[in-house]
């Protein structure tokens, strides 16, 4: 049990490495190449473009040129079939940022590289002449959608009762509900579903329910139970800080982190410049954790709110030699959210594995490409290593299968009626209005 627990600790380790190479926020418009958008007016708020009018809770999503459809040509949205178009609302994780530009340093704004083996093994990265579009840029390819970022990342290591985020994540599904007259869907990413969590037990300005202008949350990798890995470490480093003269360096690291943690919370400035280490303590850090006060007192999903969840599994295998296969020695989940947490409370989930052998002539083959395609970079398709992965926590937002369903799953939605309207005017409007009519001029 301790080698297995120090295994998944150290992968989750290994797994924050990204987070210490994304930039600071850019502008909304800063360095963005993109193409101009005009957002029609809906029947609640004649004559007011909702882009404006909830500017201060999120921003509309440019449709960068650098974004294609699969057949290589330039995105351009469109409303659905019966002329509606349904806000679509971006919420980001842990430390993480959330404004759509060329530069590419956000999760979601990201090139689709990778993809997971359908019939078992490591994955692929996908070579640079591949790459398409970002996951934003592929929901915007969805009929209907209107893509909008929320970004909380100048309080992003705090915990999601801040006012600034789930608070502030109700405000922005109120304004856009009214705005549009449908009810929006969410697409998040690890904490960030914990924020759409609380964000939908609360009530609007009127005190109703905020989950009754919701439709769908389509989830990525939510620790619905907290993150295994997460409390993982944060045990080792207790134990280790109390080993009486040997654990005195592990003290003192724990304790700047604690100082670092603090200084995240109070001014989102960094000691290490690694966001996830110096968050590590802080009020969300803390709360993420398996087994926290904190994620016992979130409110569950509602019920009347569908949820589907995206989940990455990274399978450690045994032996796997002529024909005789061992018992799987770990299941590392995405490396920091197990299947379990990332499933809990949803209707429905889609999952990918990547199988990793110790001894397999799948892990042979693989390595043997890997070493002689190595010195070619994103110029070929080769396969991925673990942390190359692309079930991992991150990749998953970049992964062929987990955005392809996410596409496909959004296309479903917003095919249905998701019409909202306001419980004290619904009997001023006839039962079919289309609630955003106009023709964009252009976007």
């Amino acid at each position: 049990m301790r080698r297995r627990t120090t295994i998944a600790a150290l992968a989750a380790v290994l797994s924050f490495s990204p987070l210490a190479a994304q930039a600071a926020p850019a502008s909304a418009d800063g360095g963005t190449s993109s193409t101009p958008r005009s957002v029609a007016t809906s029947t609640s708020s004649a004559g007011v473009d909702p882009a404006s009018a909830c500017g201060d809770l999120v921003q509309l999503a440019p449709v960068l040129s650098s974004d294609h459809t699969p057949d290589g040509k330039q995105i351009t949205p469109k409303p659905t079939a019966d002329g509606r178009r349904v806000p679509v609302i971006i919420v980001h994780g842990w430390v993480s940022y959330d404004t759509h530009s060329d530069a590419r340093d956000h999760l979601f704004s990201q090139y689709v590289d990778r993809t997971a083996d359908p019939a078992g093994g490591t994955g692929y990265l996908l070579a640079q002449s591949q790459y398409r579009s970002s996951l934003i840029g592929m929901l915007q390819q969805v009929p209907g959608a209107e893509v909008y970022t929320f970004d909380y990342s100048q309080v992003g290591s705090r915990w999601v009762t801040d006012p600034q985020i789930g608070p502030k994540l109700s405000q922005a599904i109120e304004c856009l509900s009214d705005s549009y007259q449908q009810k929006p869907v969410l697409v998040t990413h690890s904490m960030g579903g914990l924020v759409a969590r609380q964000a939908l037990s609360n009530n609007d300005s009127k005190g109703r329910p905020i989950s009754g202008r919701v439709s769908n949350v389509l989830a990525v990798g939510a620790p619905n139970n907290g993150s295994d890995s997460a409390q993982m470490i944060a045990s080792a480093l207790t134990i280790g800080s109390e080993i009486p003269l040997a654990g005195l360096p592990i003290r003192m690291l724990w304790d700047y982190i604690g100082q670092c943690s603090e200084q995240m919370d109070a001014t989102n400035t960094t000691c290490t410049g690694i966001r996830a280490v110096d968050a590590f303590r802080s009020s969300g850090g803390e709360a993420l954790r398996t087994g926290s006060a904190q994620l016992a007192q979130l409110p569950w999903w509602p019920d009347n709110v569908k949820v589907t969840a995206y989940v990455g599994d990274i399978q450690m295998g045994g032996i796997s030699l002529f024909g005789l296969n061992s018992p799987r020695l770990l299941d590392l989940g995405d490396l920091l959210v197990s299947v379990d947490s990332a499933k809990a409370g949803s209707q429905r989930s889609r999952q990918v594995n990547c199988e990793y052998g110790i001894i397999s002539t799948k892990s042979a083959e693989t390595g043997l490409v890997r070493l002689m395609l190595a010195g070619q970079g994103n110029s070929v398709e080769q396969p991925a290593d673990l942390l190359s992965s692309p079930c991992f926590h991150e990749a998953m937002l970049h992964e062929t299968t987990i955005t392809g369903d996410l596409q496909r799953d959004l296309t479903e939605v917003l095919g249905a009626n998701t019409a909202w309207h306001d419980p004290a005017t619904a009997g001023e409007q006839s039962a079919g209005a289309t609630t955003v009519s106009a023709v964009r001029e252009s976007r």
